[in-house]
């Protein structure tokens, strides 16, 4: 990416943070945080990585509200940023947290049976 696109992108992340606690609190997905923002070279496109805290609904749901919406957050976005363009949006859920707490559980059960063969070595 070059240094115009990651601004851009941490810009929209920004704003984006700032819109998703109050524009879109009767989604009642619990709390909504940006992860990530990937740009399109020609700052058309921004793939938006949201992950949810609290939620009780599936992830899917949650992600399609978001997208049926983005007309709307677009337009809230537009308002705050000085693009020539701005970019259409597409949210798309962020596992990352789910992937390292599973790498984490599977570390930690690796450790434990290693523990329990050198045990019945000794």
């Amino acid at each position: 990416m070059s240094i115009r696109t990651e601004k851009v992108a941490e810009e929209i992340k920004h704003r984006m943070n700032s819109a998703m606690s109050r524009d879109i609190m009767d989604l009642h997905a619990g709390l909504i945080t940006v992860s990530r923002v990937i740009m399109s070279p020609d700052l058309k496109l921004a793939k938006i990585y949201v992950s949810f805290l609290g939620n009780k609904e599936p992830v899917e749901i949650l992600i399609e509200r978001i997208n049926d919406r983005k007309k709307h957050i677009r337009f809230l976005l537009g308002k705050q940023l000085s693009l020539k363009y701005v970019p259409e949006i597409i949210f798309y859920y962020d596992d990352t947290m789910e992937y390292a707490d599973k790498i984490n559980k599977l570390l930690n059960e690796v450790k434990k049976n290693d523990s329990k063969e050198s045990g019945e070595l000794n």
